[in-house]
């Protein structure tokens, strides 16, 4: 089957839905398909090139610039001969952008992974957001969307929970949900290269790894910490990831004078990032709004043994195996992060159970094979084989 991922960004670009669209390519190849991505060459200032390969599938890119902070615009009008020969075209959204300019124009069947809402952050490098404009821009956008997810011939999102909760997905007949893969084989190398086992896990070490954005909560982490240095003093809290909420989060360490409790890490490579997971007792995953529809760090904490800690929002809630391989908490609340941190602190036999009962839920549910097989299987059924 010929396969086209068309999606608003991709590598170097970097995010959820790129990798989501990187490693679902990777294993459709690896299934026996021919793959192509098409995106922008967003952000120009990598100068990416115009068409590339990766992991055995081609890329394409075309010349876009960016308007506001995460709206891309191609330079000229999308070419529907681009399209020609495929027998799937399969869609990302957000942003809308190309699927406003495919859907309902071409003669293959148009699928569509849902990735999240549009949702505006409550705040921006520390900032408040005024309610009124979040409302605004998410009715506006809520409307364009189900009016052009109708013009698809199959759409699915990542979880239930998500879809159920959806402005737009709630009452629309025949989303499916498919979760995502990760491919722990690839982590597994890493750790053996490492030398990494069961001894190296630190029963003192917290973390908080993923885009310093205000949606992901790292602040509430943060204002956590009092509280579990009150109990457990050596407590040890690595952050890692960059972004525009990195200067707020490091005044927040100073004005909370935790400063010497926290290791702080900017972009870091693969190999380190597998040395954090696996390392700390607890990965805590604090979102708090509805850009985050799913959570690809629960699956590599897991994968790296690792019990998880997550607050209760649609998506995310939806991933882990609650009580087995971590612990649910309501969004927004420093003293329940605290609480759920300090229970397994104090606790580390049960943290450590909870990592192996998180990699085998790894190994038999988000293994990318069965993933894989499930998005072939509505390719199969819209006649794309």
């Amino acid at each position: 089957m010929k396969i086209c991922m068309v999606v608003p960004f991709f590598y170097p670009h970097t995010g959820g839905t790129e990798k989501y669209v990187k490693d679902l390519s990777t294993e459709l190849v690896n299934q026996g398909h021919e793959v192509t991505v098409i995106s922008t060459n967003l952000p120009e200032e990598k100068k990416a090139p115009a068409e590339d390969k990766m992991a055995g599938f081609k890329i394409i890119r075309l010349p876009a610039k960016l308007m506001f902070s995460y709206l891309p615009v191609t330079k000229k009008k999308f070419d529907l001969k681009l399209l020609e020969g495929y027998d799937i075209v399969h869609c990302h959204v957000p942003s809308f952008g190309f699927l406003r300019e495919i859907a309902g124009k071409i003669k293959q069947p148009v699928v569509v992974t849902y990735h999240c809402d549009v949702t505006v952050s409550e705040k921006y490098y520390g900032i408040r957001v005024p309610g009124f404009i979040i409302k605004a821009v998410e009715y506006y956008a809520d409307n364009a969307a189900r009016k052009l997810l109708k013009k698809a011939n199959a759409v699915y999102n990542t979880t239930k929970t998500y879809a159920e909760t959806s402005p737009v997905l709630k009452n629309m007949p025949g989303v499916k949900n498919i979760p995502i893969g990760i491919f722990y084989d690839q982590i597994d190398a890493t750790q053996k290269k490492l030398g990494l086992s069961e001894k190296d896990k630190n029963p003192k070490q917290i973390l908080w790894l993923g885009r310093m954005a205000g949606n992901k909560g790292c602040d509430y982490m943060g204002k956590a910490m009092p509280k579990i240095l009150a109990k457990f003093p050596d407590t040890k809290l690595v952050i890692c990831g960059d972004g525009e909420e990195k200067a707020h989060i490091n005044s927040l360490i100073d004005q909370l004078k935790i400063r010497s409790s926290i290791e702080m890490y900017g972009t870091a490579t693969f190999e380190q990032l597998i040395s954090f997971y696996y390392k700390s007792l607890v990965y805590v995953f604090p979102s708090i709004n509805r850009l985050e529809a799913f959570g690809i760090v629960q699956l590599e904490a897991m994968a790296n043994y690792t019990a998880v800690i997550c607050t209760d929002i649609p998506g995310p809630n939806a991933v882990m195996d609650e009580g087995k391989t971590g612990l649910i908490v309501p969004k927004q609340d420093p003293d329940a992060i605290a609480h759920a941190v300090n229970s397994l602190l104090a606790d580390p036999k049960k943290a450590i159970e909870m990592g192996r009962a998180g990699r085998r839920l790894v190994e038999t549910k988000y293994d990318w094979k069965v993933i894989a097989k499930q998005v072939i299987d509505i390719y199969n059924k819209l006649g794309g084989a």
